[in-house]
């Protein structure tokens, strides 16, 4: 049904804002929330309905497939086909609500076939720092068994009912939130099931941002150091070149970590887009009164200004007079590009 007030709304909103399942959350569902099997043929031979491999059995009622390595239970049957499914809950959040997504697998294994495993999201619990839950789900049918979905229906705000409650006791993805990543305990209550949930988000998130950071500028400073080499050559040449209107001075970033520097100082993407490496065009950081005000890109084929950013990619209410700058000076420019 349609949202009725902004409150609903607004989970309507960020329930479209969610991730598709990761790779792993779906192996793991695979994995653990279904039971296996290999199919043992009259030559005595077992096919594993999960990967499809074919081996010599030796007797063993519980096996471990020599191929996809998953664990399985030998069984003497003519069929060919085997069909399963789960429902299982993967916990996150958002904004300031707990999220229980909820999720139907469905897999068909066939002799001789790798498995491919089918997955759709029935439903989800959006709980607010006071406990009160908002249902987002497929539409039901008529019945009481728990498929009675109408499948092609859409997510939307629906009434809480005893399937949904049952759906999201079942099996549950044991990796939460940002705590796998920090190496903390998943095992420990505390951590898990924090008694302040929005502050042990918060401070994992902050906690997180200065791993990626830091995690970041590794990689950028490795990046610098191979370019290096690849920088000189194209523009070994202005290193050094600076010019001034006796406001406005411009220089030219030096090394790709001034080009890194300047993007993070600047939040614009002068490092990350190695624009250090383009052959056609320079790049000057323009300053007032010591203080940045805009990265300016020329091209080194008619000196003209490819762009002019101020910080996080505002336009510069300068451009006019850096132009003038860059016109002033197009013989120097000139002069260093042919040395």
């Amino acid at each position: 049904m349609k949202p009725r007030n902004k409150k609903q709304q607004h989970i309507v909103e960020l329930s479209g804002r969610l991730r598709p399942l990761t790779t792993a959350q779906k192996q793991w569902a695979f994995s653990h929330t279904i039971d296996h099997y290999a199919y043992r043929l009259k030559s005595g031979k077992a096919v594993c309905m999960d990967c499809g491999h074919e081996w010599q059995e030796v007797g063993f009622d519980i096996y471990r497939c020599p191929n996809c390595g998953d664990k399985v239970e030998i069984r003497n049957t003519k069929e060919r086909v085997h069909r399963d499914k789960s429902y299982f809950n993967v916990i996150t959040t958002m904004e300031d609500y707990q999220v229980i997504r909820m999720f139907l697998m469905k897999v068909e294994m066939r002799k001789g076939m790798k498995a491919e495993p089918a997955y759709l999201e029935i439903g989800q619990y959006w709980i607010d720092p006071k406990g009160h839950a908002t249902v987002v789900g497929l539409q039901r049918k008529l019945g009481y068994y728990v498929d009675s979905f109408a499948f092609g229906s859409p997510l939307e705000i629906r009434g809480d009912n005893d399937v949904f409650r049952h759906i999201a006791s079942q099996w549950v993805y044991p990796r939460i939130k940002m705590l796998e990543r920090m190496g903390r305990d998943l095992h420990s209550p505390s951590l898990v099931a924090s008694k302040d949930l929005k502050h042990a988000h918060d401070e994992y998130v902050e906690k997180v941002n200065r791993q990626r950071t830091k995690e970041q500028r590794e990689t950028n400073r490795k990046k610098a150091e191979a370019d290096q080499a690849k920088f000189e050559e194209l523009k070994g040449r202005f290193i050094g070149l600076t010019m001034t209107d006796g406001t406005i001075r411009l220089h030219t970033l030096d090394s790709v970590a001034d080009y890194y520097e300047e993007g993070t100082r600047q939040h614009i993407c002068v490092g990350s887009a190695g624009y250090y490496l383009k052959a056609d065009t320079l790049v000057f950081t323009a300053t007032m009164g010591g203080k940045t005000i805009a990265t300016v890109e020329i091209s080194l084929k008619d000196y003209s200004i490819v762009q002019c950013r101020a910080f996080a990619n505002k336009v510069c209410e300068y451009t006019e007079q850096i132009a003038g700058i860059i016109n002033a000076n197009k013989k120097l420019i000139a002069e260093r590009k042919r040395a």
